[in-house]
Order: structure tokens, then sequence, then C-alpha cells
């Protein structure tokens, strides 16, 4: 097929298939999700079986949807860490980044939230995240808390050290720095279908632009009523947050090593998954061995720095067996 085919494919199932089975899920979202699969190479073809196969073994089983009031949550708990971090780590030069900051964090707190709700309906597993006040390498090294199983009465400290990271439902890459790789024993990746825009949308939802903001504007006559309307219309209206979880990782993954897959085009070499460690001087190697003149990862081109581990979705593991192996038996 043509790439022209394969998209057409891909938003046929997306339409037909995904939004059958969650019709108040963003066909942009929706869209996303199996067309970065598919970048990623976690399925061959756009052919129906191939699709199928995903969606019933990787996706399907591990959607989470968020209400209003897990954003709620993550709104008030990422508020909570900022000063913690701008006092602690970062100092008085990254305070006028707040807002930005606020909104990555929230984002992250969903995709905890998102692989709390998976753990309990899938497999019975309640945890208690790392959203009370601490220091900043709680909060880096260890995302699970508490933990209680389904034998267990109580919720009790976990033995393994779990961080979840999050990426926007356009993402394909785990991206873990060095340092932080080596303080967790385990990583799980969530998906969350949310922009950029996902906060001021949250503030619609609240009506601060309108009550508080362009009425402000209103008052003071820096706006009239038609200038005000056009503004609060094109702010996109809130929606409940659709996720799912592409699988995890433990630390002990090509270590000192790594391994790739890819594609070669005309001159440029194409990387559309990876496992292990990540130095710029290895993607020397490869195109040493291809004869590229350039190597580039697939959706992000290029990491900005060396000394970090990089996983794609094709190098997750997400079975139930991978599950209860790397994390239900061990924590």
């Amino acid at each position: 097929m043509t790439a022209k085919q394969d998209e057409t494919s891909l938003k046929v199932f997306a339409n037909n298939v995904m939004l059958r089975d969650f019709p108040d899920m963003d066909a942009d979202v929706a869209f996303q999700f199996i067309n970065k699969a598919y970048d990623a190479r976690v399925f061959a073809t756009t052919s129906a079986s191939d699709m199928g196969d995903w969606y019933q073994d990787h996706f399907k089983p591990y959607v989470f949807l968020l209400d209003e009031n897990e954003y709620t949550q993550a709104t008030i708990q990422a508020l909570r860490i900022q000063f913690l971090i701008a006092g602690t780590d970062f100092g008085s030069s990254r305070q006028r980044d707040l807002g930005q900051k606020w909104s990555d964090t929230i984002r992250g707190y969903l995709g905890e939230l998102g692989v709390k709700q998976v753990l309990q309906k899938k497999f019975g597993v309640e945890i208690s995240l790392g959203h009370e006040p601490g220091t900043l390498k709680e909060f880096l090294s260890l995302d699970i808390h508490k933990i209680k199983l389904p034998n267990e009465s109580a919720l009790r400290n976990p033995k393994l050290n779990v961080s979840i990271k999050t990426a926007k439902s356009n993402g394909i890459w785990l991206d873990i720095p060095g340092d932080q790789f080596n303080h967790s024993d385990l990583y799980v990746l969530a998906l969350i279908g949310v922009g950029v825009d996902h906060l001021f949308s949250f503030f619609k939802h609240l009506s601060v632009f309108k009550d508080k903001v362009l009425k402000k504007g209103l008052d003071n006559n820096c706006i009239n009523q038609f200038e005000a309307d056009e503004i609060y219309n094109k702010v996109p209206s809130f929606k409940s947050v659709y996720g799912y979880i592409p699988g995890l990782v433990t630390s002990n993954t090509n270590l000192n090593d790594y391994t790739f897959e890819g594609r070669m085009g005309l001159k440029n070499y194409l990387i559309s998954n990876w496992s292990g460690k990540y130095e710029t001087e290895f993607l020397q190697t490869i195109r040493d061995q291809y004869g590229a003149t350039k190597v580039e990862f697939e959706g992000i081109g290029h990491f900005s720095q060396s000394n970090r581990y990089i996983f794609g979705l094709k190098s997750l593991k997400y079975s139930d067996a991978d599950w209860n192996n790397f994390l239900i038996n061990k924590i």
C-alpha cells in the first residue's frame, strides 16, 4: 500500500471500530493512537487482521477514561508540586514558566491516574500514588507509594520502585534520562489524549474566561461583546480524557547496549523502534552501517542529548503474563 492508502485504512479503522466501542473518544485522538502504533511498527501492515490484533491485544484491554473529578485531582496535585520543584531544584529563574510546568505536570498525573485505573480494572490491584508532599527524589523515582494485591487486606509499601511516564497520544517513545534510569526498577508508559490546550479547556469549563477574564475585559472596555464571544468560542471545550497503557519496561533491559529497527530511504535512515541505552555516537555507527546521510527517529527527529534510555512502543512488554512477571508478582 501507499502511505496515503495506509492513512485511509487507519482512519477507517479508528472511525468504524475504535469509535464504535468508545463513541465519545475524539476522532483525532483515536487516529493518533492507532497511527503512532503503526509508525512504531507495533503492527506490520494496515490490514484488517493486523489492526484488529493490535486493537484487541494492545489497546482495548488497557484503555482508561478520566472524568472531571480526576482531572481536578490532577490539577490540584500538580499545582501543589510546582512550588516544591521551583523552590528546591530550579530556582527563581524558572518561576516565569510556572504555567507550562503546571500543564505538563497535570498531563503526567493524568497518566498516573490512568495506570491506577487500569491496574484496578484489569488486575484487581489497588495503588496509592506518590502525590503527597515529599522530596523531589521521591517524586522522580516512586510513583506507586502503596499497593494492595487482590489477596491482601491493606495497602503496604511496594517492593519495587515504579516510575510512570506520560506522553501525548502522538508519542511513540519512552524517554528516560540516564540519572532517572538508575532510580527506578520498572517504567510504565501511559499515552494521553490531551493536547497543548487542555488546561485552557478546563478553565473554560470552570467559567474562568467568561465570568472572570473576559468579563474584566468588557468592564474595562478592552474588548466588545462580539470579540469576547469570538475569543471564548475559540477555546476548545473540556472533555473527559481517554488514554491507554502501551506497556512497561524494566531497568535492566539493554542496560549497556541497544537494539533498533528502522528503514533506509533514498539517503536517510529512519528509526521506528529502539530499546536500551542511547548515545549520539551510536547514530554514527548506524550511518556507517547503512551508508546513510543522516539518522532520525520516527516522529521526533532527534533527541536533545546523550546519556538516556529510549524505548519505542514495540519494545514495551504488554501481555498479562508480562504484567504479572515483571510487576504484580514482584511488587
